[in-house]
């Protein structure tokens, strides 16, 4: 159990309206809530406040492809009325015509400080020109990338375009940008692990890898022998997860009776020891 507060680098705010047919039936599907669970504002402050979580990032998403769309100026009311704890990642859609305009809005209204993009569930991919005029103005404005770079659940999803190795050019061209990579990309923590060798601007967070106790291991195995530890991150992925039970199945990983352990230090050093300031300045 964490013996201190503890910061989550991956939650989500929405309303059941945002979902769309897609997230909410799968979400039934798969674990028996509609969307994975209740994550409206109020919600959120609550199994904050109780998971005892220090600081917190908050995550929209806008899939056109499967009716889904979090407003980013529904996260950017959130993070208003939390600037001393919290910091927001909005999302805009490659597919969608405008996607570099609304970017650009939604950070001078709210002061984002990053960006959602999700290749396989938007399906774009990584190298097209329409992804690239938004990385062009996240640099513009001085913001971090955040993929979701792994496997997806929904069946329209394209799971082609989930490889982690295809954001190593987009890390190489624009080495001055922070690029976050959400679930360590599993199941391919390998590649994760390779592209943030060779990219020091590429970060990983863990979230959802708490419950799949074999991918965290061999996940945290390889980071370890890459020397990337420093730069993976505490996340939840709440609703989907309460954020004290992630951080315990987190910390359990230590606990593994295996040939080469997870050394405790390691994970409590990613539990604990991640300020957001990481990702926030160069």
């Amino acid at each position: 159990m964490p013996d201190r507060p503890f910061s989550d680098w991956h939650t989500h705010v929405y309303r059941p309206e945002h979902l769309g047919p897609v997230w909410t039936d799968r979400g039934t599907e798969l674990v028996g809530r509609p969307g994975f669970g209740r994550a409206d504002l109020q919600e959120h402050t609550r199994a904050m406040a109780a998971a005892g979580v220090e600081r917190f990032l908050i995550v929209g998403l806008r899939v056109a492809r499967i009716g889904m769309d979090v407003p980013n100026d529904y996260v950017g009311e959130y993070l208003d009325a939390h600037r001393d704890r919290a910091i927001a990642v909005g999302s805009v859609d490659p597919t969608q015509p405008g996607a570099a305009a609304e970017l650009r809005r939604a950070v001078r209204t709210h002061g984002l400080h990053g960006v959602k993009l999700s290749p396989p569930y938007q399906g774009f991919h990584p190298h097209s020109d329409e992804a690239y005029e938004v990385y062009r103005t996240a640099a513009d404005l001085g913001i971090f990338l955040m993929f979701h770079q792994a496997s997806v659940f929904a069946p329209q999803g394209m799971n082609e375009y989930a490889s982690p190795t295809m954001l190593d050019r987009v890390a190489r061209e624009f080495r001055d940008t922070k690029i976050l990579l959400a679930h360590f990309g599993k199941p391919w923590m390998n590649e994760a692990v390779e592209l943030m060798m060779k990219n020091r601007n590429v970060f990983a967070d863990v979230s959802t890898l708490p419950v799949k106790t074999w991918q965290l291991y061999n996940g945290l195995r390889l980071a370890i022998e890459g020397h990337v530890t420093d730069r993976l991150v505490f996340g939840s992925d709440f609703p989907s997860f309460d954020p004290r039970e992630a951080a315990d199945q987190f910390l359990a990983v230590s606990d593994l009776e295996m040939p080469l352990p997870i050394p405790r230090a390691v994970v409590e050093d990613i539990l604990y020891n991640r300020p957001f300031e990481l990702l926030l300045t160069s």
